[in-house]
């Protein structure tokens, strides 16, 4: 795992924990107790808590070398990561009606001066987060299992899916202090979380290279996830990007 991954990486990963329950805080954990939160986003906090605790606790047990519970636990998310992706989309589906109600609400009543072409942009680009990490996490986690008898492709691939969880939570760390401390979106509150899974993939990268490993999935993940800045950088406000939008929600 040493000459893998980061070292002490089964330790790092504990950060999961405060990342989640402080980036999710004011929009999830705030309002579980109330009518505010509705059901399926019950379920996807939940099936993604365990994702997380799964995160944490399979490192954790290629360092203790219990590799025989490590298959068993890994083998629970073959279950586990198609409810994650189920509940994933329908809750992006459901984001998608609430934001074009609200959108069209303030056109109706002229806070908004938009086109009807406009507002379904704006509510398309509304939704390129959390499609594009849908889609990195399943395309990770496929690679992960079928390269799972690769041991440096199985936990190069696999966290780069873990990174999927990282990334959404600190961005909304980003945006709630950003919005306490009266600071105006710039390049880095909007893509700082993005830049920051970049750094920590190109470390990696070293990292491995200098354990002479191969450098092919690092450079796998690296370019995905490149991929995806570009796309919500320069892509998420074109009509390409919502017609994409469309044809993946059905609208």
């Amino acid at each position: 795992m040493k000459r893998i991954l980061f070292p002490h990486i089964e330790k790092w990963l504990l950060l999961l924990i405060p990342f989640v329950a402080i980036g999710f805080y004011p929009g999830y954990w705030s309002k579980i107790l109330t009518n505010k939160s509705t059901t399926i986003q019950h379920v996807h906090a939940f099936f993604m808590s365990l994702w997380v605790i799964m995160s944490i606790v399979q490192p954790w047990l290629i360092m203790k070398k219990k590799t025989q519970i490590h298959k068993v636990v890994g083998k629970v998310s073959y279950v586990l990561i198609p409810f994650i992706i189920i509940s994933g989309y329908i809750l992006i589906q459901a984001r998608y009606e609430r934001i074009l109600l609200r959108v069209q609400d303030k056109v109706t009543t002229g806070e908004l001066k938009l086109t009807a072409q406009e507002v379904l942009d704006r509510v398309a680009s509304s939704q390129t987060i959390g499609i594009l990490f849908l889609l990195m996490l399943i395309i990770f986690y496929t690679l992960a299992i079928v390269n799972r008898k690769k041991f440096l492709h199985h936990a190069t691939y696999m966290l780069g899916a873990i990174f999927t969880s990282i990334d959404p939570a600190l961005d909304r760390m980003i945006g709630h202090w950003a919005k306490a401390n009266n600071i105006e979106p710039n390049f880095f509150i909007d893509y700082g979380s993005q830049l920051f899974a970049l750094v920590l993939l190109v470390a990696l990268a070293v990292y491995q290279r200098s354990k002479k490993q191969s450098l092919k999935p690092v450079s796998i993940v690296i370019g995905i996830y490149s991929i995806c800045f570009l796309i919500n950088d320069l892509a998420s406000e074109t009509a390409i990007w919502r017609w994409f939008v469309e044809a993946f929600l059905f609208r």
